[in-house]
């Protein structure tokens, strides 16, 4: 897939509804990839953080059970400090990262020059959904309606949003240090997502690279095409 010349669409925005739209646009833009960087750079610091501590205090270890024995105590409180930072890490990633679609709706709806007709939603009100709504009814831009939707539909999507949306709003889903005594797994331990129930579904525990990683090659390849889109529309409307 060729990259998406967010230049050139800009300048298409500009032309189409001026230069305060395409600073609205820009800005909305700019924060989607802000995201997806800050989303990269927690879980990169998540997974180094995991293979520092196994460095310094389980080289040579059988299980990490071996950090809560009498004597381990030094041990076992660089591994609460360890959980501490990792957590946080391993959350801001999949906040980031569940942040993008409302995010990329604002920069779609501005772009599309949405806000520019009657009735334009107000700015609390701006939403995946009802940005989605709002193309559907216009004929130049309706085509973006549906890959628009679907960037909240994908498999993995509903376990990343309950995951974002317990921990803002009833109670932190926090990181686990997993490891695996069947022998099956590639690797022996690994940082998890622990296992949590929202609104009557129950969530297993898993990866933090499995609950992250499907989630952000599908968003960003999504984001791609649906800019090449908004770009077509775009110029189709300047013709």
């Amino acid at each position: 897939m060729e990259p998406w010349d967010l230049k050139d669409t800009s300048s298409l925005v500009r032309r189409q509804f001026g230069r305060e739209q395409e600073t609205l646009f820009r800005e909305s833009s700019r924060a989607v990839n802000d995201r997806k960087a800050f989303s990269s750079y927690h879980f990169r610091e998540a997974m180094r953080l995991s293979k520092d501590f196994e460095r310094r205090h389980l080289s040579g270890a059988r299980t990490i059970l071996e950090l809560h024995v009498a004597g381990a105590e030094k041990k076992e409180l660089a591994f609460n400090v360890f959980m501490v930072k990792a957590g946080a890490h391993a959350l801001a990633a999949i906040q980031s990262l569940h942040a993008i679609p409302d995010i990329f709706a604002h920069a779609v709806y501005f772009g599309a020059g949405q806000n520019l007709r009657p009735g334009a939603l107000k700015d609390p009100e701006i939403s995946l959904p009802r940005v989605a709504a709002s193309l559907k009814k216009d004929k130049e831009f309706s085509g973006l309606s549906a890959p628009l939707t679907a960037l909240q539909s994908g498999s993995d999507w509903k376990r990343l949003a309950a995951v974002a949306n317990m921990s803002k709003h009833r109670s932190v889903v926090r990181a686990a240090y997993n490891e695996d005594w069947t022998g099956t797994k590639p690797k022996i331990r690994e940082l998890h997502v622990s296992a949590f129930e929202r609104n009557g579904v129950r969530y297993p525990a898993a990866s933090l690279r499995d609950v992250l990683e499907p989630e952000y090659d599908r968003l960003l390849k999504s984001i791609i095409s649906i800019g090449h889109e908004l770009h077509a529309c775009l110029r189709g409307r300047a013709t």
